[in-house]
């Protein structure tokens, strides 16, 4: 049985707790805390801003890899009782109590805010102390949480070189963990799509999700969602600058010298294809004698080009538009006949950017009936 999720999956578990907290705060009950456990780099905080959106949340973020001791305690200060004027100690309200400044506004009054700790693994143990009333008692000497705040921490794990510090045992024990990993398709569907991410980088990760992710090493560059991330933003930059050094350059500083050669391999296969010459001509290709991976660097480069026009028409099927997908289904027909395994692969993307942008999947139905195919790429929706 699976023991870790990928992120989409712990959206579920995520609105459960905030549910939970927020109920049990108005009731007097007690609730679980949420840690979401996983590799630098792979969405965990993305994931829970993408949450406050979508459910009309606030979100508080706290980064407690700077947090200082002050901004959980408060301030003392000496104060006085009116009768007696017998003399004791004030807290100020801690920084963290303070929810005028939010990163994502709630809809109303009444909706849930997020107070989301960000690297807790960070926390050493005088933090600790605080967050353990925190996570118990809702309060910091004198000041409690509101009641529509609910609280949950991410941070990365002991064997991520990240600095982790152990979590004292009556902290862990108010925790429910949930370990998440990267996944290539929920990446594509729920960020990579929306956010433009280069169209080989994703079809290489799609074809290659081995390399999404790699081991965390100090004072180096390997992959992770965020790297691949940054490095399509980088290479975009330069435009038609760009030369194979510079791409070379910019990906190995971001992921590594590893995943960057398989990268480049697959690249100069899925550059060399002329999607628009393919899609108005493809009769003279000779497709029993391409590999797999060539099958697939051609698809994938034909799909880049019908998804970007069809992108530009915002989905309106102009009579252009109708030849190229008319060819394209003729060029799935014969690839379908020497790779059909590849064919549900080379079109995931072409479905997942429709459905994106209309909701709909009409282009993918029009392309095949081979049952088997649709069936494969249904089964990702």
């Amino acid at each position: 049985m699976e023991t870790t999720l990928n992120l989409n999956q712990a959206t579920s578990f995520v609105d459960r707790s905030i549910m939970l907290q927020c109920d049990a705060n108005h009731n007097g009950h007690l609730s679980s805390i949420p840690w979401l456990s996983g590799a630098p780099g792979i969405g965990k905080s993305e994931v829970i801003r993408q949450i406050c959106k979508d459910r009309g949340w606030g979100l508080k973020v706290v980064y407690m890899a700077t947090i200082m001791l002050e901004q959980i305690t408060g301030l003392p200060k000496i104060g006085k009782e009116e009768d007696t004027k017998t003399e004791f100690i004030v807290w100020s309200r801690p920084e963290i109590f303070n929810f005028n400044h939010l990163e994502v506004f709630p809809k109303s009054d009444q909706d849930a805010i997020i107070m989301f700790l960000d690297d807790a693994h960070l926390c050493n143990r005088q933090i600790q102390a605080y967050m353990f009333q925190l996570l118990t008692y809702r309060s910091i000497h004198d000041h409690r949480l509101p009641k529509n705040v609910a609280i949950i921490l991410a941070g990365n794990r002991g064997n991520d070189k990240a600095g982790f510090q152990e979590i004292l045992a009556p902290v862990a024990n108010r925790m429910f963990f949930v370990e998440l990993h990267a996944d290539v398709d929920q990446w594509m569907q729920d960020y990579a799509l929306k956010n433009g991410i280069r169209s080989d980088i994703i079809t290489f990760l799609q074809n290659y999700p081995e390399f999404l992710t790699g081991k965390p090493i100090e004072s180096g560059s390997w992959p992770s969602p965020r790297s691949w991330s940054y490095a399509s933003m980088t290479i975009d930059s330069f435009g038609e600058s760009l030369s194979n050094q510079i791409m070379f350059t910019i990906l190995t500083g971001h992921v590594g010298t590893e995943a960057t050669t398989r990268f480049i391999e697959y690249y100069e296969l899925y550059a060399k294809w002329n999607a628009a010459e393919i899609l108005s001509n493809h009769t003279s290709i000779q497709f029993k004698s391409l590999s797999k991976i060539q099958s697939y660097a051609m698809l994938s480069s034909c799909v880049t080009y019908l998804l970007k026009n069809l992108r530009q028409n915002r989905f309106k099927l102009t009579e252009f538009m109708n030849r190229s997908i008319d060819n394209f289904a003729g060029i799935l027909t014969e690839m379908i006949r020497y790779h059909k395994e590849i064919v549900p692969l080379g079109l995931k993307l072409l479905l997942l950017g429709e459905k994106a942008e209309t909701g709909k999947t009409t282009i993918i139905q029009r392309l095949t009936t081979d049952k088997q195919i649709i069936q494969e790429l249904f089964d990702i929706v």
